[in-house]
């Protein structure tokens, strides 16, 4: 079975040499790697803003899905690394979700983290989706 590596900047993957890859494809199963909020030049968008960290997430998402010939309506599972920081403002995140979950809600796990790789990132979000 053919297996296909995505990442949103792609070029940046290749450049820095990067050992991972935003998802990678095999047959109908997407696995996507922990997204946070950074931008094209791996810079973090929403420094202390967790719901706009959210929200980048979740475009990274739908934009990583949607290369993969999906959508988050084949999310299955998520898991959520929340720095204690975050715990207090984390109940919030629940609407975004639900704005780009719909109703269609996966299988979901939060951990409290002691920290993530940068400082100023406040959650990390990996996920599991199938494709019809």
């Amino acid at each position: 079975m053919e297996r296909e590596n995505i990442n949103i900047y792609d070029a940046l993957y290749k450049k820095k040499q990067y050992t991972w890859s935003d998802a990678v494809k095999k047959g109908k199963i997407i696995a996507l790697s922990g997204l946070v909020a950074t931008d094209e030049n791996h810079r973090t968008l929403h420094p202390g803003d967790l719901k706009g960290q959210m929200r980048v997430i979740f475009e990274q998402m739908k934009k990583i899905l949607e290369m993969a010939g999906g959508s988050l309506d084949d999310v299955i599972k998520t898991v959520d690394y929340i720095t204690p920081q975050a715990v207090s403002e984390y109940p919030g995140t629940a609407d975004i979700r639900r704005q780009y979950l719909k109703s269609n809600y996966p299988a979901a796990t939060g951990i409290v983290v002691h920290g993530l790789l940068h400082k100023d990132w406040l959650i990390e979000v990996e996920a599991l989706a199938v494709l019809d």
